[in-house]
């Protein structure tokens, strides 16, 4: 037991100044040990008139099992037991068997990104049976380095950190601590169901490999550990890459990243999406974005689909990644009064103003967006042209033409962005303007 709590105090210690910690409680060995770990080093605290953060638990119920809803209740007995808060989600998951796993997974985390601010800590049960696991799922899915890192022992989740502080621990040891504190944990019956791949690899895989290799956890998380440093350095060179690749607003300049060879601008391609999007491509998807964004010429605009929130898009020879927010339907009727502040504009970007510029607003200033129709004589030009036709000239992207600001002054339009200024806006002798600034939302 000592040695137990003694690692789960030095894993920890790190996040006692955190406001709550909340317990992943699936009732199961794994949670139960750690709810059971938490609460006693909350009450050594107390004895000793020490500050600890809150606990509460959160169960999810996927209701995939008859029995889910008296497991639910049996977390909630335990947790009053203890006198921890104690919360029940229900989710929905469908699809097939094979599929039930990731579907649950996605269900759960999307309940904890809702669920932790960003003075909580999250803290799962995953031992070292289940990192060894997951390495080998993800080793015959053909992942790479970051894959093959397997579950990191803390990452973000919704506004504040998810930790797993018993990573490099054993079931067995989990199971025997869990006896000598006479501790009664739910069973699941699909755990021993071996149609899923997990458990196949926990019952029929990992008993042959110990025959042989009796010491596998050890070496398989020490070799999750080498490939997670791998991925960290390779990211830091690849994330170096990149700032140089990008323009000001964050796009990738097409040109020259063809100048690298094909295996670095699959690499440069599949983390620029990772930085825009936290999302991981596979190779496949990487070889169809790497054809469409660099095989093509520099007129064609083709478009790649990440997810339903994000598309990449290409025009003139830049790489974009487009919120779907944005590429979506706009309410081009939204108007903001601005007095020359930063003014966010919510999925869109940030307009702002110093001083030192050639702006002169001249009447009550609003942020408006195009109609259709509108025209605009630039400052010392001697004809107006259309709004549509000026930025095209200017090199504005089509899908980013209906949502740029429009500075009016008054009922006049004034400037648009920090692209242009219109005539009689643009500061005479001895006056002194605003200069604009407009930067995208990445």
């Amino acid at each position: 037991m000592t040695d137990l709590l003694s690692t789960a105090s030095t894993a920890l210690a790190p996040y006692l100044r955190c406001r709550r910690w909340v317990i992943a409680y699936s009732g199961g060995l794994d949670s139960h040990v750690l709810l059971h770990l938490a609460w006693c080093l909350q009450q050594s605290a107390l004895r000793r008139g020490d500050t600890f953060p809150e606990l509460s638990a959160i169960h999810i119920n996927h209701q995939l099992q008859s029995a889910s809803g008296d497991w639910a209740e049996q977390c909630q007995a335990v947790c009053k037991q203890y006198g921890i808060s104690f919360q029940a989600r229900l989710v929905e998951v469908h699809g097939h068997r094979q599929g039930i796993e990731s579907l649950a997974r996605e269900a759960r985390y999307r309940v904890f990104e809702e669920l932790i601010d960003d003075d909580s800590v999250l803290l799962l049960g995953h031992h070292q049976d289940d990192q060894v696991e997951t390495f080998f799922l993800r080793l015959l899915r053909g992942a790479g380095a970051a894959g093959l890192a397997a579950m990191p022992v803390t990452r973000r989740v919704g506004s504040g950190v998810l930790v797993r502080p018993l990573l490099d621990v054993s079931r067995a040891v989990l199971e025997s601590y869990a006896n000598s504190q006479g501790l009664a944990w739910i069973e699941d019956p699909s755990n021993s169901d071996s149609h899923y791949r997990r458990n196949f690899l926990r019952h029929r895989v990992m008993p042959v490999v110990a025959e042989a290799w009796p010491t596998y956890r050890n070496t398989i998380v020490a070799a999750a550990a080498l490939q997670a440093e791998t991925s960290l350095l390779l990211d830091s060179y690849l994330n170096a890459d990149i700032a140089k690749l990008s323009d000001e607003d964050g796009n990738l300049k097409l040109a020259e990243l063809r100048e690298f060879d094909t295996s670095r601008q699959r690499a440069l391609l599949r983390q620029f999406v990772l930085l825009r999007t936290e999302q991981r491509l596979d190779q496949a998807q990487t070889r169809e974005l790497a054809e469409q964004f660099l095989h093509s010429s520099n007129d064609s605009q083709p478009i790649f689909v990440v997810n339903k929130a994000m598309t990449l898009r290409a025009f003139r020879g830049r790489l974009y990644c487009v919120p779907e927010s944005v590429s979506g339907r706009f309410d081009s009727e939204r108007i903001f009064d601005w007095r020359g502040g930063e003014c966010e504009i919510s999925g869109l970007g940030r307009l702002s103003s110093s001083a030192g510029g050639k702006f002169v607003p001249r009447g009550n200033m609003t942020v408006r967006f195009r109609h259709g129709g509108e025209r605009c004589r630039i400052a010392g030009h001697a004809h107006s042209k259309s709004l549509k036709n000026l930025l095209q000239e200017r090199g504005v992207p089509p899908w980013r033409r209906d949502i740029l600001p429009l500075i009016y002054c008054d009922d006049e339009l004034a400037a648009i962005a920090d692209i242009a200024i219109c005539e009689g806006f643009w500061a005479a002798d001895q006056e002194v303007g605003l200069i604009l600034h407009w930067r995208w939302s990445r």
